[in-house]
């Protein structure tokens, strides 16, 4: 096996690889990437058998064949090198030479024999989607994705496109975010793909691969999502098991809504989180009088308190959240004016874009300590 590429060409794919190989493994192959010539150009593979990444770059071809090296090594060999051209050779008992102009390394390959199967999906029944559309929707549910590996149909988000819509959603069981938006441009968008469940690391390389661009063809199949952007395909196995019916979640009846301007409530809500710490986090929040009243008491930093002018003069409400949470949903919102659904008691609290209903996070509250606060 032999050919020749740009450096910047070679680097850029290595890079796009570094994200998805085991770094720890008990199977050494998960640390290598797949180089394969084809035609007149290269094949790339990456996997950690739950994602795969394949994509193809032009080379000049001098001899066909096919290797695995350690991704991360190949990388940092190239990155250093000084040159426009690569020159890749495979030589006797899976060594690799790394040549450019001067410029030689030597590394120990493995066989591809042992190397698992990542395959192309071709003719499948796929719909285009723009990048914004799935930037912008995994962007406002990634954060809420649970990390208890004690619950693993919470460790991804569930991921349907219906009624024109695409939909998604994550939960941790303390907090729930929903972000939906319309299908756009032309294409074959009549298809629809039922509730699925996307692991987290999947979302992670979705969200990479969709950086940039204007539009990827995504499908559903065998347990497998597949994400293909021009020469580059994402294949992610998905979560096998039941997502809970978040529908329940949302509350029904109506609490007090207060608008407020997001940078304002952004900035009390982090003056309240220099309180924090990793076992208390909360916040309580006051609503009288035409005011809101921010109040964090932790015995072992102190406390804050903050005040925002409001419109509302009904019965005074008091709850507690986790500052952390009520950051994270605040900071999606798009728009000057989060719309802050407040209830009294163990009602939740929802945060929205005023006046849309293509982002909602549902935040439950929390109990909070009964130290005296600031007066």
């Amino acid at each position: 096996m032999e050919f020749s590429i740009e450096r910047v060409v070679f680097l850029e794919g290595i890079q796009k690889t570094l994200s998805i190989v085991e770094r720890r493994t008990t199977l050494p192959i998960l640390n290598n990437i797949l180089i394969r010539t084809q035609n007149e150009r290269i094949r790339i593979v990456a996997t950690d058998r739950d994602v795969g990444l394949t994509s193809y770059y032009e080379a000049t071809v001098i001899a066909p064949g096919e290797i695995t090296v350690g991704a991360r090594k190949l990388f940092e060999m190239v990155r250093e090198i000084e040159g426009d051209v690569i020159h890749f050779q495979v030589l006797e008992n899976n060594w690799v030479n790394v040549t450019c102009g001067k410029i030689i390394y030597k590394m120990p390959g493995l066989s591809t024999e042992d190397f698992p199967e990542v395959s192309d999906i071709e003719d499948m029944a796929s719909m285009g989607l723009s990048c914004d559309v799935l930037k912008n929707v995994f962007e406002k549910t990634f954060f809420a994705i649970s990390q208890d590996e004690m619950r693993p149909n919470l460790n991804g988000v569930f991921f349907e496109i219906i009624n024109g819509k695409v939909v998604v959603v994550a939960t941790d069981g303390h907090r729930l975010s929903i972000a939906n938006m319309p299908l756009e441009g032309e294409g074959d968008n009549t298809l629809t793909i039922p509730g699925v469940i996307i692991p987290r690391k999947g979302v992670s390389e979705i969200r990479r691969l969709v950086e940039m661009g204007d539009a990827v063809e995504i499908c559903v199949t065998a347990g497998v999502c597949v994400v293909k952007k021009q020469d580059t395909v994402l294949r992610v196995s998905l979560i096998n098991s039941e997502y809970p019916d978040y529908k329940r979640v949302i509350p029904t009846e109506n609490g007090v809504v207060v608008k407020l301007d997001k940078d304002h409530i952004l900035r009390s809500l982090k003056r309240m989180s220099v309180m924090s710490t990793e076992k208390f986090s909360g916040v309580k929040i006051e609503v009288y009088d035409n005011r809101m009243v921010l109040t964090s008491t932790n015995p072992d930093v102190g406390e804050a308190k903050d005040e925002i002018d409001v419109s509302y003069d009904g019965e005074r409400l008091e709850v507690g959240y986790s500052v952390r949470y009520l950051i994270d949903a605040v900071d999606h919102v798009d728009g000057d004016t989060v719309s802050f659904e407040v209830r009294s008691g163990d009602g939740p609290g929802v945060v929205k874009s005023s006046g849309s209903d293509a982002y909602m996070c549902v935040v439950m509250p929390i109990k909070l300590r009964t130290e005296k606060g600031l007066d």
